[in-house]
């Protein structure tokens, strides 16, 4: 982590803002700890840092478009409410967030998955943790906190590729812009200050100092990640991505998109699974690129949905992360599908028989659910009867036996 008497930040491009910004310095006490606060913190006792920029009516037009179609109308106050909480320190679900609200799951499930990569596969010395941390499973309070600042983190720098600086947006009390023809207040995009950063210590560090607002019980912690994650990626980048296919990052029905998915998963808001760049005809004729996954991902995605075609595009660079951890998506309803062992991605033997942990964010999740997979006899199997997981399950081991070792099958 980045000594704190180093971190600084660094302006907002004139193209971004439209004016020139300067460079100011974070304050922060030399040598202090950087903890986050406790989840319960209310919004009146935040103080906003120095060096940020107050959001322009531009940056906030165009974000609220991208997400929700536009100013005029209030965005969907499930995504506005939600936020991240873990299950209880020290369970069977310890390493959870909770996923409540239906149409912001895919998000938290994506966070879930990075939770996940930094507390099994982090590569640090299970010997220097403290004996009750030595299940990464069942992590304690500051583990969990540990864990979701890296998670973020994390999700924030991927979507800067090809970017020098990175975006993280938090709220002040004052807003910046008023209620007129072309624009309504949500109460939360008016509100935001901007802060760059071109160092991932610096980030990290300025993450795990303001944690605990992406957690708080009345904050906007999931909108707050979707806005940084799409000015570091820049917005007219993630329009790009989009290919115009699309316009907005959620659907009608306000859920999220592919694109929203594959933005926090890979850092590129395609629409496309594929591998690579696919060349297709338009209407007209002309030739145009379809570029799906460029390279393989840390955090891999296996889908089924009946009605979408694309989902059976799926290509390898999903299907075959660099880590055993795949987001789930069974018509529309996330999870998150793990192995604990690594090895498992490394060795094609390893993958004869072995276990998967299943964890979907309800409250309802009361005992952990572990499934075993057998694909050596890869027999053929009818899917009329097959639970939704076990049909995203063959999307890349076909043909693989599941035991749902005695728990009922569900997603």
């Amino acid at each position: 982590m980045a000594r704190q008497e180093d971190l600084h930040l660094v302006p907002l491009p004139k193209e971004t803002t439209g004016r020139k910004l300067y460079t100011s310095s974070t304050v922060l006490k030399k040598g202090s700890i950087l903890y986050p606060r406790c989840q319960g913190s209310q919004s009146s006792s935040f103080q906003l840092p120095p060096g940020g920029v107050p959001v322009t009516k531009d940056i906030a037009m165009s974000l609220r478009t991208l997400l929700f179609g536009g100013c005029i109308y209030l965005g969907n106050q499930e995504w506005m409410k939600s936020t991240f909480t873990f299950r209880e320190p020290g369970s069977v679900f310890g390493y959870g967030l909770v996923a409540v609200k239906n149409n912001s799951k895919a998000v938290i499930m994506c966070v879930q998955a990075y939770i996940l990569k930094n507390l099994l596969f982090n590569n640090k010395d299970v010997s220097q943790e403290s004996s009750r941390d030595r299940d990464p499973l069942r992590p304690y309070k500051e583990k969990q906190q540990q864990t979701l600042g890296l998670a973020i983190t994390d999700i924030i720098w991927k979507a800067i590729e090809g970017n020098s600086r990175c975006t993280v947006c938090l709220p002040g009390e004052q807003a910046y812009l008023e209620r007129d023809l072309t624009y309504t207040p949500d109460g939360l995009t008016e509100k935001l200050n901007l802060f760059e950063f071109d160092r991932r210590e610096d980030l990290l560090c300025f993450v795990t100092k303001y944690l605990y607002v992406f957690q708080q019980g009345i904050g906007h912690g999931v909108m707050l990640l979707l806005y940084s994650v799409i000015l570091s990626r820049g917005i007219a980048r993630v329009q790009e991505d989009l290919n115009e296919e699309y316009s907005e990052l959620l659907t009608p029905g306000c859920e999220a998109s592919q694109s929203l998915v594959t933005l926090f998963l890979t850092g590129r808001a395609t629409p496309y699974l594929h591998n690579g760049v696919v060349n297709t005809l338009n209407e007209n004729n002309e030739v145009k690129e379809q570029v799906g996954l460029m390279s393989r991902g840390e955090i891999g995605l296996l889908k089924h949905n009946r009605n979408d075609e694309r989902s059976k595009e799926l290509g390898s660079r999903l299907k075959t992360p660099s880590f055993p951890i795949w987001v789930t998506c069974a018509d529309n309803h996330y999870g998150v599908l793990f192995n604990p062992r690594r090895d498992l991605i490394r060795d094609h033997r390893a993958e004869h028989r072995f276990d998967l942990h299943y964890y979907n964010g309800c409250p309802s999740q009361v005992d952990s659910t572990v499934l075993t997979l057998d694909t050596r006899f890869n027999k053929s199997q009818n899917e009329y009867r097959m639970p939704a997981l076990e049909k995203i399950i063959i999307t890349k081991w076909q043909g693989a036996k599941v035991s749902w070792n005695e728990t009922e099958p569900y997603i």
